[in-house]
Formats: C-alpha cells, structure tokens, sequence
C-alpha cells in the first residue's frame, strides 16, 4: 500500500508540472504516507531487494525528503528555473538513495553525490559574491572527513568481506579508535558537532531559500542516519568515546543558544537553532537507550518540517525587502500580517511547544539523557530556557517594533501559505500516531 501511494504520488507530481491542482493532491497523498510512519516495527527491514530496503528510521526521512521537495517545486516557476528544476529533482533522487541502501559502498556514493548538488546549487544561486567563499567552507569541511572514508570502507570490506548493513550488524567488526574516530567525523561534521560547523552558517547565509531548506531539513540528517547505522555495526567503540562527544555538544548547545542572542541575520539564527537541536539528538543518541533513539528520529523529522519551514519564511520577506537584517525587517506584522500568525505557528514549534512533535522528541531525548546522569537536568534545563528566549526573539524582532523604513509590501500569495500549512499541519498532528512508544 505505501509502495503504491509513493508511486501514485510520483506519477502526479510530473504529469502536469504547471497544474497547482495536481501538485496539491499529490502533496495530500503524502500527507496520507505521513501519518502512516509509525505503523511498523522500528527494527524490521521491508523489501529487501538488491542492495535497497527500508526499516523505521529511513521509511520517515524518505517520506520527509518527499515531502520537502514537493514543497519546493510548488514554490519554483517551472518556466523560468527549467535548469534549477532539474538539479533539485535529481538531488531528491540521490538522498532517496541514500535512505534506501543497504550497501556501505552505495550508501557513500550517494551521500556525496548530494553534496556535490548543493555545492553547485550554492554557487550558482547564491546570494551574494561570498557564496564562494561559503562553497569552499561547504566543500573542505566535508571533504577532508568524506574521502578518506572511501578508503575505511574498503578497509571494512577486507575485514568483513561484505559491507551489507545487515551483515555488518551480525557480524562484530573490530577497527583501531583512530580509524573510528575518523569515519565518525565525516558523519559528525554533516550533522554538524560544535566546533566543526562553520561552513554550515555560511553555506545557509548564502544559498537561496530552496538550498536552505534542503540543507535544514534533509542535509543535516545524512549524518545522523549515517551515524545511527554505524551505532549498530560498532557499538563498542561508541560507548568508549560516547562521554567525550556529550561533553562537547553539552558546552556547545549552550554557547550556540547564547549566540543567538547576538545575531542581526534571520537566517544566522535558524541556521544555528538547527546545530543547536542536533547536538541535543547526537547527545541522547549515544546514551544508546531505546528513547533516545526513537527521539533522535522523532527530532530528524520534527526539525526537518519546522526549520524549513522558518527558511520559507524568511525568503518570503526577502524577496518583497531585499535583505535579511532583522533591525530593517521590523514591524512585519503591520505589512503582513498573515506571515505574522505563520511565523508564531513556526516559532512555537521550533521551541517545543504543545502540541508539537518538537516537544515530544525534546521530552523523549532529555528523559534519555537524565536516565543516563541526573545531573544534565540542570544544562538541559538552561537548554529549554535559551530555546524559548531565541524563539520568541526571532519573533518579537521582526513582527513588532518600530518600522524605520518604508516597504511596499504586499502579504504573500495563497500558494506561499498552502506551502506553510503543508509544513505546519504534519508537525502538529502525527503525535496522534505515536502510540508506538
């Protein structure tokens, strides 16, 4: 059944490219795949053929990667973007792949292939003449940790002789922390950990909305669903660096929140919002209890519809204003007023609150991490106030205040508000599924 619906959705989406119509059925069918996540076994693996299958985990971020880029080519003029059409549509394609291989190999060709896409897509459609600068941050960062990776692969090939996940995962693999420790940054610095998420501020600055909600929402999670794999195959070397890497991201949520505070950039504050809610995921994830795992998930899908979401947003007022500063983009709801309920609706979401999935995956992920050591209440507890304080800052700023210049505004198209509902509607609603638990 779910095979048919994927399949009837990509048949409507690319029948009638220019049909609003058509593209909104398709978008209701997935709605219909959404609240249908959480109906199997979070272990099992579906229709395992060849080097592809599905279980829990990448059913929901292949549905989310759907989703997402469904919303996308709403908002694109197929006329005028023929070229950024095609670059989109087989980026979608490439991180399908990546959530449906069972092959180590494959999974990495894939996972590369989609950065290659969002580095043109940076450069070609930046913003500004710093868009090479935040291409070259995107593509050295990565880099560095992804090629050697290729070689580790093969390493694990002559120890294992396969590198099926199934067969990894039966199988103990034994490799030196050094190597370890390598093939698990190229992972890190995707997500990415404090310290090592540089590029990911200035690759969001630059690129357009498209490639920010891409990086947001689907980007982001290659690397917690390439970590979740390799928990499974080499859980032993996880527990013994596990300490280090919750002390790193217990100091870095906490600094990344502050900072904040501090920035005059829409886009600045979202993008590190995101690093902060995926060091909390990466925190309560190596604890290794089942909570944190079903949270982190929780999280990957929950952060994915809400940070796009706010990208949305901020490109609906960027292309009425031309520019992102917060102390020019003031007073918003006098202009828009619509845009104002939408940005509360999405602000509340980002801070977690009810009904959100957002809260459930914070509730679940700081539950886990209390069980591990009772003393993180009181960091997590700074973590819930911070959150609500840049939140609500994000907000404030921009919808009230005084206007101190002049902007012939109009309040969006009803197709911009439909690509909003679309975001908001699945966030708020799929915890009546979550019987799971």
């Amino acid at each position: 059944m779910t095979l048919m619906m994927m399949f009837i959705y990509i048949m409507m989406f690319f029948l009638k490219k220019n049909d609003y119509l058509n593209l909104i059925f398709s978008n209701l069918i997935m709605m219909m795949l959404f609240f249908n996540l959480f109906n199997f076994s979070w272990i099992e693996w579906i229709m395992n053929l060849w080097n592809f299958s599905f279980n829990f985990y990448s059913y929901g971020l292949l549905l989310l990667t759907m989703w997402i880029f469904g919303l996308i080519f709403l908002s694109l003029n197929f006329k005028n973007n023929l070229n950024c059409l095609l670059m989109n549509f087989i980026l979608m394609i490439s991180l399908m792949f990546v959530f449906l291989s069972m092959n180590f190999l494959v999974f990495y060709l894939f996972y590369e292939l989609g950065l290659l896409i969002i580095f043109y897509m940076v450069v070609k459609w930046g913003y500004s003449e710093n868009r090479w600068l935040a291409g070259f941050y995107l593509m050295f960062y990565t880099m560095v940790f992804s090629l050697p990776m290729l070689y580790i692969i093969y390493y694990m090939y002559m120890m294992n002789y396969s590198l099926n996940f199934l067969m990894l995962e039966l199988f103990y693999l034994k490799i030196e922390y050094l190597v370890f420790i390598y093939l698990l940054m190229s992972f890190l610095v995707k997500i990415p950990i404090y310290m090592f998420h540089g590029w990911l501020l200035k690759a969001h600055v630059e690129a357009p909305y498209y490639g920010s909600m891409i990086l947001a929402s689907i980007m982001l999670k290659l690397g917690g669903y390439g970590m979740l794999r390799l928990m499974m195959i080499m859980k032993i070397e996880f527990m013994y660096f596990n300490k280090i890497l919750i002390v790193i991201n217990l100091f870095g949520i906490l600094l990344l929140s502050l900072m904040c505070l501090m920035q005059y950039d829409m886009k600045s504050i979202i993008a590190i919002s995101s690093i902060v809610h995926m060091g909390l995921m990466i925190m309560s994830m190596l604890t290794f209890f089942k909570l944190g795992l079903i949270g982190g998930y929780i999280m990957m899908i929950s952060h994915g519809l809400s940070s796009s979401s706010l990208f949305f947003l901020v490109n609906m007022i960027y292309k009425q204003t031309n520019s992102r500063l917060m102390f020019i983009n003031k007073g918003m709801i006098n202009f828009m007023p619509s845009a104002s309920l939408m940005w509360f609706m999405m602000c509340s979401s980002n801070m977690g609150s009810p009904v959100s999935m957002n809260l459930i995956s914070e509730v679940l992920l700081m539950i886990g991490l209390i069980f591990w050591m009772k003393f993180l209440f009181i960091i997590l507890m700074l973590y819930c106030l911070f959150s609500f304080i840049y939140s609500v800052y994000l907000y404030m700023v921009i919808n009230h205040g005084k206007i101190y210049i002049k902007f012939n505004i109009n309040n969006g198209s009803m197709i911009e508000y439909y690509i909003l509902l679309m975001h908001w509607i699945p966030l708020n609603f799929m915890f009546l599924k979550l019987y799971f638990i």
